[in-house]
């Protein structure tokens, strides 16, 4: 489970394979992450709030983007420093 750095969004990782995405404002489902091939071990946030970086049991590193909850394919250079 993490908050997201600007306060907007709760990501809650699950056996289900699934990271749910609810909004603080009222505490509703934003969205749901939705690529995984194993349980959610671990998630984070990126600094701006604009990525969910996510890792699995069959230690899948996936990338979601913010509001849509889409996997970006491209994430890990998206979000890379430059």
């Amino acid at each position: 489970m993490a908050f997201s750095p600007d306060g907007s969004y709760l990501a809650v990782g699950s056996h289900d394979n699934t990271i749910y995405v609810y909004s603080t404002s009222d505490w509703s489902l934003s969205g749901k992450c939705s690529a995984h091939n194993s349980y959610i071990m671990a998630l984070d946030w990126c600094y701006g709030s604009e990525y969910i970086r996510s890792n699995c049991g069959a230690y899948e590193l996936l990338f979601f983007k913010a509001p849509t909850w889409d996997q970006d394919a491209s994430g890990r250079s998206n979000t890379t420093a430059t």
